[in-house]
Protein backbone atom coordinates (compact mmCIF):
# COMPACT_ATOMS: atom_id res chain seq x y z
CA UNK A 1 0.00 0.00 0.00
CA UNK A 2 1.49 3.61 -0.83
CA UNK A 3 1.76 5.75 2.10
CA UNK A 4 2.03 9.66 2.10
CA UNK A 5 4.72 11.41 4.07
CA UNK A 6 1.41 13.67 5.92
CA UNK A 7 0.50 12.18 8.74
CA UNK A 8 -3.48 11.40 9.79
CA UNK A 9 -4.55 15.18 11.51
CA UNK A 10 -6.53 12.96 14.27
CA UNK A 11 -4.56 9.86 15.44
CA UNK A 12 -0.67 10.93 13.91
CA UNK A 13 -1.49 7.57 11.95
CA UNK A 14 0.13 7.02 8.50
CA UNK A 15 -2.11 7.89 5.21
CA UNK A 16 -2.63 5.52 2.58
CA UNK A 17 -4.09 5.17 -0.73
CA UNK A 18 -6.47 8.25 -1.94
CA UNK A 19 -10.52 7.52 -1.37
CA UNK A 20 -11.43 10.99 -3.54
CA UNK A 21 -9.17 12.06 -5.70
CA UNK A 22 -9.75 15.61 -8.21
CA UNK A 23 -12.15 16.77 -5.91
CA UNK A 24 -13.11 20.39 -6.86
CA UNK A 25 -14.50 23.00 -4.72
CA UNK A 26 -18.60 23.48 -4.94
CA UNK A 27 -18.01 26.79 -3.94
CA UNK A 28 -15.53 27.39 -7.43
CA UNK A 29 -13.01 29.66 -5.41
CA UNK A 30 -10.12 27.31 -5.64
CA UNK A 31 -9.26 25.86 -8.75
CA UNK A 32 -7.01 23.09 -7.44
CA UNK A 33 -7.76 19.65 -7.70
CA UNK A 34 -7.84 18.18 -4.15
CA UNK A 35 -7.06 14.63 -2.59
CA UNK A 36 -8.68 12.64 0.35
CA UNK A 37 -6.16 9.91 1.69
CA UNK A 38 -7.20 7.36 4.33
CA UNK A 39 -5.73 7.06 7.24
CA UNK A 40 -4.36 3.41 7.79
CA UNK A 41 -5.01 3.46 11.60
CA UNK A 42 -8.33 5.52 12.26
CA UNK A 43 -9.96 5.74 8.66
CA UNK A 44 -10.20 9.18 8.51
CA UNK A 45 -9.83 11.00 5.62
CA UNK A 46 -7.12 13.61 4.65
CA UNK A 47 -5.88 16.78 1.99
CA UNK A 48 -3.00 15.42 0.42
CA UNK A 49 -1.19 17.79 0.43
CA UNK A 50 -2.55 20.20 2.92
CA UNK A 51 -3.43 23.71 1.57
CA UNK A 52 -1.61 26.05 2.66
CA UNK A 53 -2.23 28.51 5.28
CA UNK A 54 -2.13 31.10 2.45
CA UNK A 55 -4.62 28.87 0.43
CA UNK A 56 -7.12 28.14 3.16
CA UNK A 57 -7.80 31.96 3.91
CA UNK A 58 -8.63 32.66 0.53
CA UNK A 59 -10.51 29.27 0.12
CA UNK A 60 -13.22 31.11 2.12
CA UNK A 61 -15.80 33.84 0.80
CA UNK A 62 -17.00 37.31 1.72
CA UNK A 63 -20.12 35.56 2.56
CA UNK A 64 -19.66 31.44 3.93
CA UNK A 65 -22.61 31.63 6.63
CA UNK A 66 -26.26 32.17 6.11
CA UNK A 67 -26.74 34.69 8.91
CA UNK A 68 -24.00 37.20 6.25
CA UNK A 69 -26.21 37.21 3.02
CA UNK A 70 -28.14 40.88 2.39
CA UNK A 71 -31.63 40.75 4.67
CA UNK A 72 -32.83 44.28 2.41
CA UNK A 73 -36.12 44.26 1.43
CA UNK A 74 -39.42 42.52 3.12
CA UNK A 75 -39.27 39.53 0.56
CA UNK A 76 -35.80 39.43 1.94
CA UNK A 77 -36.15 39.60 5.34
CA UNK A 78 -39.17 36.95 4.84
CA UNK A 79 -37.51 34.41 3.10
CA UNK A 80 -34.47 34.76 6.11
CA UNK A 81 -37.36 34.60 8.85
CA UNK A 82 -38.49 31.19 7.34
CA UNK A 83 -35.44 29.55 7.20
CA UNK A 84 -34.06 29.96 10.21
CA UNK A 85 -37.85 29.18 12.06
CA UNK A 86 -38.01 25.76 9.99
CA UNK A 87 -34.44 24.72 9.44
CA UNK A 88 -31.88 26.33 11.89
CA UNK A 89 -33.74 26.75 14.85
CA UNK A 90 -34.77 23.25 14.98
CA UNK A 91 -30.99 22.21 14.67
CA UNK A 92 -29.50 24.85 17.23
CA UNK A 93 -32.36 23.77 20.15
CA UNK A 94 -31.72 20.40 19.14
CA UNK A 95 -27.84 20.57 20.44
CA UNK A 96 -28.22 22.76 23.14
CA UNK A 97 -30.59 20.39 24.53
CA UNK A 98 -28.13 17.01 23.74
CA UNK A 99 -25.27 19.26 25.47
CA UNK A 100 -27.79 19.95 28.60
CA UNK A 101 -28.77 15.78 28.39
CA UNK A 102 -25.22 14.77 28.49
CA UNK A 103 -23.59 17.52 30.69
CA UNK A 104 -25.78 18.11 33.05
CA UNK A 105 -25.40 21.97 32.98
CA UNK A 106 -27.51 24.81 32.08
CA UNK A 107 -25.34 27.43 33.25
CA UNK A 108 -21.73 28.42 32.91
CA UNK A 109 -18.90 29.58 30.77
CA UNK A 110 -19.40 28.13 27.54
CA UNK A 111 -16.41 29.34 24.86
CA UNK A 112 -17.88 28.39 21.32
CA UNK A 113 -14.41 28.28 19.02
CA UNK A 114 -15.45 29.20 15.08
CA UNK A 115 -18.80 30.16 16.38
CA UNK A 116 -19.15 33.04 13.26
CA UNK A 117 -22.25 35.29 13.71
CA UNK A 118 -22.88 33.19 17.10
CA UNK A 119 -26.89 32.38 16.10
CA UNK A 120 -26.28 28.75 17.95
CA UNK A 121 -24.51 30.53 20.46
CA UNK A 122 -27.17 32.66 21.08
CA UNK A 123 -29.82 29.51 22.03
CA UNK A 124 -27.19 28.84 24.72
CA UNK A 125 -27.04 32.29 26.34
CA UNK A 126 -30.89 32.40 26.01
CA UNK A 127 -30.87 28.78 28.39
CA UNK A 128 -28.71 30.62 31.02
CA UNK A 129 -25.19 30.14 29.38
CA UNK A 130 -22.58 32.96 29.50
CA UNK A 131 -20.96 32.61 26.22
CA UNK A 132 -18.24 33.86 24.41
CA UNK A 133 -17.56 33.25 20.18
CA UNK A 134 -14.15 33.40 19.54
CA UNK A 135 -13.49 33.03 15.60
CA UNK A 136 -10.62 34.20 12.99
CA UNK A 137 -12.91 36.60 11.34
CA UNK A 138 -14.21 40.00 12.11
CA UNK A 139 -16.91 39.56 9.69
CA UNK A 140 -19.53 37.34 11.33
CA UNK A 141 -18.24 38.49 14.85
CA UNK A 142 -19.24 41.70 14.41
CA UNK A 143 -23.05 39.58 13.57
CA UNK A 144 -22.64 38.14 16.79
CA UNK A 145 -21.74 41.44 18.81
CA UNK A 146 -24.37 44.01 17.27
CA UNK A 147 -27.42 41.27 16.72
CA UNK A 148 -26.95 38.71 19.47
CA UNK A 149 -25.07 40.79 22.25
CA UNK A 150 -22.41 38.16 22.74
CA UNK A 151 -19.02 38.62 23.89
CA UNK A 152 -16.75 37.90 20.97
CA UNK A 153 -13.01 37.33 20.47
CA UNK A 154 -11.12 37.66 17.05
CA UNK A 155 -8.15 35.30 17.48
CA UNK A 156 -7.17 31.72 15.85
CA UNK A 157 -7.93 28.33 17.92
CA UNK A 158 -4.57 27.72 18.72
CA UNK A 159 -4.48 30.94 20.90
CA UNK A 160 -7.55 31.17 22.74
CA UNK A 161 -6.37 34.26 24.99
CA UNK A 162 -8.41 33.24 27.84
CA UNK A 163 -7.37 32.20 31.81
CA UNK A 164 -6.54 28.47 31.92
CA UNK A 165 -9.52 26.43 33.60
CA UNK A 166 -11.78 29.11 33.23
CA UNK A 167 -14.48 27.80 30.94
CA UNK A 168 -17.02 25.24 31.40
CA UNK A 169 -17.82 23.83 28.14
CA UNK A 170 -15.69 24.60 25.10
CA UNK A 171 -17.97 23.87 21.92
CA UNK A 172 -16.94 23.36 17.73
CA UNK A 173 -20.08 23.04 15.71
CA UNK A 174 -18.89 22.07 12.34
CA UNK A 175 -15.20 23.01 13.11
CA UNK A 176 -12.74 20.20 13.85
CA UNK A 177 -12.58 19.33 9.64
CA UNK A 178 -11.71 23.31 9.26
CA UNK A 179 -8.38 22.86 11.30
CA UNK A 180 -5.51 21.70 10.06
CA UNK A 181 -4.06 20.98 13.85
CA UNK A 182 -6.81 19.99 15.81
CA UNK A 183 -4.65 17.85 18.14
CA UNK A 184 -2.78 21.07 18.88
CA UNK A 185 -6.09 22.92 19.29
CA UNK A 186 -7.47 20.26 21.37
CA UNK A 187 -4.47 20.61 23.97
CA UNK A 188 -5.32 24.56 24.16
CA UNK A 189 -8.39 23.91 24.92
CA UNK A 190 -8.06 21.44 27.58
CA UNK A 191 -6.00 24.24 29.33
CA UNK A 192 -8.73 26.53 28.98
CA UNK A 193 -11.23 24.01 30.76
CA UNK A 194 -12.00 23.35 34.27
CA UNK A 195 -11.53 20.21 35.89
CA UNK A 196 -14.09 18.17 34.43
CA UNK A 197 -14.92 20.35 32.28
CA UNK A 198 -16.36 19.52 28.35
CA UNK A 199 -15.60 19.44 24.68
CA UNK A 200 -18.66 19.19 22.41
CA UNK A 201 -17.29 18.47 18.74
CA UNK A 202 -20.24 18.28 15.88
CA UNK A 203 -18.48 17.05 12.48
CA UNK A 204 -19.64 14.99 9.31
CA UNK A 205 -18.36 11.71 9.02
CA UNK A 206 -16.59 10.02 6.64
CA UNK A 207 -17.70 6.43 7.50
CA UNK A 208 -21.19 7.15 7.06
CA UNK A 209 -24.25 6.51 4.41
CA UNK A 210 -24.30 9.51 2.73
CA UNK A 211 -20.59 8.25 1.51
CA UNK A 212 -21.27 5.75 0.53
CA UNK A 213 -24.09 6.53 -1.67
CA UNK A 214 -22.73 10.28 -3.14
CA UNK A 215 -19.24 9.55 -2.75
CA UNK A 216 -17.01 12.38 -4.05
CA UNK A 217 -20.32 14.21 -4.36
CA UNK A 218 -21.11 14.40 -1.03
CA UNK A 219 -20.81 17.97 -0.12
CA UNK A 220 -18.99 17.34 3.08
CA UNK A 221 -16.12 16.36 0.83
CA UNK A 222 -16.41 19.46 -1.78
CA UNK A 223 -16.20 21.90 0.61
CA UNK A 224 -12.39 21.34 0.20
CA UNK A 225 -10.43 22.77 0.49
CA UNK A 226 -12.27 24.50 3.78
CA UNK A 227 -12.72 21.07 4.38
CA UNK A 228 -9.09 19.86 5.16
CA UNK A 229 -10.44 16.91 6.98
CA UNK A 230 -13.24 14.11 7.77
CA UNK A 231 -13.12 12.49 10.48
CA UNK A 232 -14.55 8.50 11.38
CA UNK A 233 -16.01 7.86 14.91
CA UNK A 234 -12.63 6.33 15.81
CA UNK A 235 -10.84 9.48 14.27
CA UNK A 236 -12.52 11.85 16.94
CA UNK A 237 -12.33 9.09 19.90
CA UNK A 238 -8.30 9.08 19.31
CA UNK A 239 -8.22 12.82 18.98
CA UNK A 240 -10.18 13.61 22.32
CA UNK A 241 -7.81 10.95 23.99
CA UNK A 242 -4.50 12.11 22.73
CA UNK A 243 -5.89 15.69 24.01
CA UNK A 244 -6.18 14.43 27.60
CA UNK A 245 -10.21 13.74 27.24
CA UNK A 246 -12.81 10.80 27.71
CA UNK A 247 -15.45 10.17 25.22
CA UNK A 248 -18.20 9.96 27.32
CA UNK A 249 -20.76 9.61 24.33
CA UNK A 250 -21.51 10.17 20.70
CA UNK A 251 -24.91 10.49 18.90
CA UNK A 252 -26.48 11.58 15.99
CA UNK A 253 -27.57 15.08 15.61
CA UNK A 254 -31.23 16.71 14.13
CA UNK A 255 -32.17 15.03 10.78
CA UNK A 256 -32.39 18.43 9.74
CA UNK A 257 -28.32 18.91 9.65
CA UNK A 258 -28.07 15.86 7.62
CA UNK A 259 -30.66 16.16 5.47
CA UNK A 260 -29.07 19.44 4.71
CA UNK A 261 -25.77 18.06 3.76
CA UNK A 262 -27.70 15.82 1.52
CA UNK A 263 -29.79 17.92 -0.51
CA UNK A 264 -26.38 20.44 -0.90
CA UNK A 265 -24.85 17.48 -2.49
CA UNK A 266 -27.69 17.02 -5.01
CA UNK A 267 -28.02 21.29 -5.10
CA UNK A 268 -24.60 23.03 -4.66
CA UNK A 269 -25.82 25.83 -6.01
CA UNK A 270 -28.73 26.22 -2.92
CA UNK A 271 -25.33 26.89 -0.73
CA UNK A 272 -25.14 30.07 0.96
CA UNK A 273 -22.17 31.21 -0.58
CA UNK A 274 -22.82 30.93 -4.09
CA UNK A 275 -26.58 31.68 -3.31
CA UNK A 276 -26.33 34.92 -1.02
CA UNK A 277 -23.66 36.71 -3.67
CA UNK A 278 -25.57 36.65 -6.54
CA UNK A 279 -25.79 40.39 -7.74
CA UNK A 280 -29.52 39.67 -8.73
CA UNK A 281 -32.06 39.50 -6.33
CA UNK A 282 -34.51 36.92 -7.64
CA UNK A 283 -32.01 34.51 -8.59
CA UNK A 284 -31.38 34.39 -5.30
CA UNK A 285 -34.51 33.75 -3.87
CA UNK A 286 -34.95 30.97 -6.55
CA UNK A 287 -31.84 29.28 -5.81
CA UNK A 288 -32.70 29.40 -1.90
CA UNK A 289 -36.28 28.45 -2.51
CA UNK A 290 -35.05 25.62 -4.40
CA UNK A 291 -32.83 24.32 -2.08
CA UNK A 292 -35.25 24.24 0.46
CA UNK A 293 -37.83 22.91 -1.41
CA UNK A 294 -35.52 20.15 -2.50
CA UNK A 295 -34.36 19.99 1.39
CA UNK A 296 -37.49 19.09 2.90
CA UNK A 297 -38.60 16.80 0.10
CA UNK A 298 -35.57 14.49 1.02
CA UNK A 299 -36.23 14.18 4.77
CA UNK A 300 -37.69 10.71 3.91
CA UNK A 301 -34.49 9.68 2.20
CA UNK A 302 -32.35 11.34 4.93
CA UNK A 303 -34.20 9.24 7.56
CA UNK A 304 -33.81 6.48 5.93
CA UNK A 305 -30.16 6.61 4.82
CA UNK A 306 -29.42 6.79 8.33
CA UNK A 307 -31.61 4.12 10.03
CA UNK A 308 -29.80 1.47 7.65
CA UNK A 309 -26.21 2.79 7.19
CA UNK A 310 -25.83 4.83 10.61
CA UNK A 311 -25.50 9.12 10.71
CA UNK A 312 -23.66 11.59 8.06
CA UNK A 313 -23.13 13.85 10.64
CA UNK A 314 -21.93 13.17 15.14
CA UNK A 315 -22.27 15.33 18.16
CA UNK A 316 -18.93 14.17 20.44
CA UNK A 317 -19.03 14.73 23.97
CA UNK A 318 -15.74 14.32 25.72
CA UNK A 319 -14.65 15.33 29.36
CA UNK A 320 -11.18 16.87 30.57
CA UNK A 321 -9.50 14.01 31.87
Amino acid sequence: MRTSDTLCVYCQGQLGEPIFQNVRDRLKISSKDWTFRRCCVCGSAVLDPMPSYEELIAAYPEIYAFDQGPKTGLLSQLFYALETTLFYHPIYRHSVQQTINVTGLRRGRLLDVGGGTGHRTHFFQKTGFRCIVLDMDRRPLRIAKNHFSLTVIQALPENIPIAQGSIDIVTFFHVVEHLPNPISVMHTVHKTLRPDGWCVIVVPLINSGQVRLLGSRWAAVTDAPRHVSLPTSEGIRLLLERSGFRLRLWESVHILDEVGHLSLSLFPSSTSGISCSVPKQILLRMLRIAGGMLTFALLPIAFFIRASLGPSIGIFFGQKS
